[in-house]
């Protein structure tokens, strides 16, 4: 499973903290996620997040269904969760979040990292000036 939109014109890498109302006692992960959206465990086995969207703003759970899936093979299913209501929903799941994009045929900069941080204003007029 991997991010995709309609044109991919920037790929990259993204990295988060759960937040501590979630976390915390060993479950900081999907599975601690997941309890945010009372997901029924007896069914479901949470295996990852999707966040889509910036407008028309959603979240969906990766998840194994028990029921349909064999030995075989895992059954997956990519659960929407309603949070049209909810405009803090990333500050309730995470305490970190961090997104890194690239031009999507960039094969030089996504394996490098950065030497220094610096302030745009340092080197820009703004409008506070």
């Amino acid at each position: 499973m991997k991010a995709n939109v309609q044109y991919n014109d920037f790929k990259g890498t993204a990295s988060a903290d759960i937040s501590d109302f979630l976390g915390g006692a060993g479950g900081d992960d999907v599975e601690g996620l997941s309890k945010y959206f009372d997901l029924n465990y007896d069914r479901f086995k949470p295996v990852g997040i999707s966040i889509y969207g910036t407008e028309n703003f959603g979240i969906s759970l990766f998840c194994v269904d028990k029921e349909k899936s064999t030995e075989e093979k895992e059954h997956i299913v990519k659960m929407s969760c309603d949070v049209e209501d909810k405009k803090d929903i990333i500050d309730i799941l995470f305490k970190r979040l961090n997104i890194v994009l690239h031009d999507k045929f960039d094969n030089k900069y996504p394996n490098l990292d950065y030497d220094e941080e610096v302030n745009y204003s340092d080197f820009h007029e703004t409008d506070e000036e």
